[in-house]
């Protein structure tokens, strides 16, 4: 979950900085913005983005299937 919160702010954080250069500078915002997350969420314990991440399908554990995990193990 670390690795993906740090590529997430990671590339927020250049998104920003690309689309304020080539865009609009207002679009700084969203770097300022990931910088002050993260800020808040070191002096606070928290993390705002991992718990937004960890609803992602990929990231939920999937339902234990007892009877299939004992049907591989009476098989080896």
């Amino acid at each position: 979950m670390e690795r993906q919160v740090r590529f997430t702010a990671g590339s927020l954080v250049l998104l920003g900085l690309l689309l304020g250069l080539l865009v609009h500078p207002a679009l700084l915002l969203l770097s300022a913005g990931v910088a002050g997350g993260l800020v808040f969420s070191a002096l606070t314990n928290t993390c705002g983005m991992a718990v937004v991440l960890g609803r992602l399908p990929h990231n939920r554990p999937r339902a234990a299937d007892l009877d299939a995990a004992l049907a591989a193990l009476r098989s080896r």
